[in-house]
């Protein structure tokens, strides 16, 4: 296998995919949403083989999954579509989604559609509170401003898509036979790429030694040579 640059490895690992990596990394973004309805949820299987690294929809268990076959984990997801302006300040303009688990749907009620009807009419920033990989990370979203960049429709048009087709970018719809297909040879049951568990070191436990006995030597009845002839068989001759 070939030497890939490291911008490489992330677009195959994470293309497509929003990311703020760091503490209070931040993006001015605008949601490709534009009435509550189109928030979309789905029950995925991340696949990881040699055929294919990326989501699938699950086929349900019941009717034969090949995904639920192999006991790789049905992880529901709410995968949010977005025109990505600029990350700190650096531009993109590109759709990305960002990953989230239903859990993260009140936020998304309260900071986006209890304010704003039509959130695709306004630019938004998304703000990181948590260092890399900090299981309590938080995101702070807030409206910056109202939406002169592009409209939701010339997103779309400028992409040559639509929504929700524009979701197999990041979820493929497949039937069994092809998502039997991706599982050949050996199968990551990993949740996602950035979910990877961490590795931790585990301190080696020192083992008390046991200090050397001290030990005397009675040399009242030893004579100046240096041997231990004319000892008693009862005296101690300790070292």
């Amino acid at each position: 296998m070939a030497f890939k640059t490291l911008e490489e490895f992330n677009e195959s690992r994470y293309g497509g995919m929003f990311r703020l990596i760091n503490d209070r990394d931040y993006a001015d973004v605008i949601f490709l949403y534009q009435k509550y309805t189109d928030v979309l949820q789905g029950d995925t299987h991340y696949i990881k083989s040699d055929i294919y690294d990326g989501y699938v929809h699950c086929l349900g268990r019941s009717t034969g999954c090949p995904a639920c076959a192999k006991n790789i984990k049905v992880q529901p997801k709410v995968f949010i579509p977005m025109y990505v302006i600029s990350i700190n300040d650096v531009m993109v303009g590109e759709i990305q989604y960002f990953d989230r688990t239903p859990s993260f749907e009140p936020q998304i009620r309260s900071d986006i559609f209890d304010r704003y009807s039509n959130p695709s009419e306004f630019i938004f920033r998304i703000t990181r509170n948590g260092l890399p990989r900090d299981v309590n990370t938080k995101y702070n979203i807030m409206a910056i401003g109202n939406n002169a960049v592009k409209s939701y429709a010339e997103i779309l048009a400028d992409n040559n898509t639509s929504m929700p087709a524009h979701y197999e970018h990041v979820c493929k719809s497949v039937d069994a036979a092809t998502l039997q297909s991706y599982l050949v040879g050996p199968v990551t049951n990993y949740s996602t790429p950035s979910e990877l568990p961490n590795y931790n070191i585990t301190p080696r436990v020192s083992v008390p030694v046991a200090a050397a006995p001290q030990v005397s030597m009675n040399l009242d009845n030893i004579d100046n040579s240096n041997t231990f002839e004319g000892l008693d068989d009862n005296e101690e001759v300790t070292f």
